[in-house]
């Protein structure tokens, strides 16, 4: 099977766990509700609007292209499918505010990314649903997507580039469905100001860093933007990002969360399908990929793993579905993608991130993520080394964190860096915060004065703050960490050295954190106390066969 028909499938069969999180009560205040903690919890005091993007999901798969589906009993009828569409639409209207905005973090926020990312799951199911729309609905959605074209259209969100080419994308549909040329016009204005800010590398900055699976949501939303309004203005910008991203996209069609600073490990399939009639090389081979095979689950963890990114993202599977037939593949296959990847080392020492590609073997090393390195044998990952940690009852230590500061040179046959172990830190907000969270997001003013200290605080920190898995790169830690990746004569080697002068490292502390094709081998064997300790692990192929070896000195 190949992906594109893997992840939709996903998609239907999920569809009746995200009807079971529908409030259908038509009695209820919060009919058409998808925010489960809101209406039937009552964990939360407000509705996160990013929930309501499942209803579009269910409106374009009501569409008679699925009806296989239906009689294979793995779909609800076209009327109840519809029926969900339409109360999820009441709803998402319902909760607008009165400015035009929806709420996603708290409420009270007014916030960008929900006004934008629902106003496009909308505007993707009426450009669909076509004449199937319901005058009733079609009146519903030009007035509350009118309205939110007028709030998003003079505000931007520079701090991350993809919010302000998704709302580009938004304003394109907000013109599709309402037919007012100032919501093109403001569109158009949306995408200049995200082009101009492309780097030289060929990324686009997010919160100050850049981060690989933003990358392919800006592709995506640009080529929405594309498609809505036949401007192919932003394609030589999209063919560079591409480049930018090929050489770091796993054979499988992955990629490493540890790349980016908000570890995002989602690859583009409707961005690269779309831009793949203009670009018949890389977008290309990536598409000869997906048709011909599948990550997985691996593919679907980025955006559908869960409740919530459940009901963002689903319609995206059925999108790329139904615009499949504009996607163009090359030749080759699934093999088509390692073919193209650039022999030996790539290097983004801007983005602190590198790649070496080695007839079969494929190595990529994060550096801005802390050192992390996973190593292909042909589509198979067969070595994933994130870095090492220092656990004892006193100091949690770590590799991990984001930071593009970290020193990074090329060596012979290879890369290394150098930094300091740094202790773990996540944001989590207490009570004092989500107080001044609401009282600050009282009034329209207040609230945009609030978001612009809590982006002055993700700009300084480096981090998306919501993400509570992301650790911060936090310092003070006191042992230098060296990792050096080195391909050469059919071998990987990665020497890591740790360096104490004070107290030294007791070997009991040490956890690397490293799996060969799937088994934790063992790597600190015997105790010891030194100051400094030298770790090279190898993999080398021997006659077919993959051989690991792990050396350690000390002082």
């Amino acid at each position: 099977m190949n992906d594109f028909e893997y992840q939709l499938g996903f998609v239907i069969d999920a569809s009746w766990r995200m009807a079971g999180m529908q409030d259908r009560n038509p009695l209820s205040p919060s009919y058409g509700c998808f925010h489960y903690g809101y209406w039937r919890d009552k964990t939360s005091e407000f509705a996160d609007a990013r929930f309501q993007e499942a209803g579009a999901a269910f409106g374009l798969l009501s569409l008679p292209q699925f009806d296989d589906a239906r009689r294979d009993g793995r779909l609800a009828s076209r009327a109840a499918l519809y029926d969900a569409f339409s109360a999820a639409l009441g709803a998402w209207a319902n909760s607008q505010h009165a400015e035009g905005c929806w709420d996603e973090w708290y409420k009270g926020e007014r916030g960008f990314a929900a006004t934008e990312f629902t106003m496009i799951a909308y505007g993707l199911a009426a450009r669909y649903l076509g004449d199937g729309l319901r005058a009733d609905d079609r009146q519903r959605l030009l007035a509350t997507m009118g309205k939110a074209a007028d709030w998003l259209a003079p505000r931007h969100d520079r701090v991350k580039a993809n919010h302000e080419a998704a709302a580009a994308a938004a304003l394109a549909l907000a013109w599709e469905v309402t037919g007012e040329e100032r919501h093109k016009t403001a569109a158009a204005e949306k995408i200049a100001d995200t082009l101009a800010r492309q780097t030289d590398e060929g990324w686009f900055p997010e919160i100050g860093g850049m981060d690989l699976g933003y990358c392919s949501v800006l592709l995506d939303y640009v080529m929405v933007y594309v498609l809505a309004t036949g401007d192919a203005g932003p394609v030589p910008a999209m063919r560079r990002l591409l480049a930018f991203m090929f050489p770091h996209i796993h054979p499988d069609c992955t990629i490493s969360p540890e790349a980016g600073l908000c570890l995002n490990p989602y690859v583009s399939r409707l961005g690269i399908g779309l831009l793949s009639g203009h670009d018949d090389v890389n977008a290309a081979a990536v598409m000869a990929a997906l048709e011909n095979s599948s990550p997985g689950q691996a593919g679907l963890a980025p955006t559908l793993a869960d409740d919530l990114r459940l009901c963002r993202w689903s319609y995206l599977p059925i999108v790329t579905m139904l615009e499949r037939t504009r996607f163009k593949k090359s030749d080759g296959g699934a093999e088509a993608l390692a073919d193209l990847f650039p022999g030996g080392w790539t290097v983004r020492k801007e983005s602190a991130v590198a790649a070496c590609h080695d007839g079969t073997t494929h190595v990529y090393f994060s550096v801005a993520g802390g050192g992390a390195v996973r190593v292909f044998w042909g589509r198979e990952l067969v070595w994933e080394d994130i870095g090492i940690d220092v656990v004892s009852p006193g100091e949690l230590l770590g590799s991990a964190g984001y930071s593009l500061d970290r020193p990074m040179a090329q060596v012979p046959g290879g890369v290394e860096f150098k930094d300091a172990l740094g202790k773990a830190v996540f944001f989590n907000p207490g009570f004092l915060s989500r107080l001044l969270l609401r009282l600050g997001s009282v009034t329209p003013f207040s609230s945009r004065l609030l978001r612009r200290l809590i982006d002055t605080y993700r700009l300084r920190k480096g981090t998306a703050i919501n993400q509570s898995a992301a650790p911060l790169a936090g310092t003070g830690g006191g042992i230098l960490f060296e990792r050096r990746v080195v391909v050469e004569d059919g071998a990987v080697t990665i020497t890591d050295r740790l360096e104490r002068a004070d107290g030294g490292i007791d070997s009991r502390f040490l956890r690397p954190n490293l799996t060969v094709r799937g088994e934790t081998p063992p790597v600190i064997e015997g105790m010891f106390r030194s100051a400094s300790v030298v770790i090279t692990k190898s993999l080398r192929e021997k006659e077919g066969r993959l051989a690991f070896s792990v050396n350690i000195d000390h002082e």
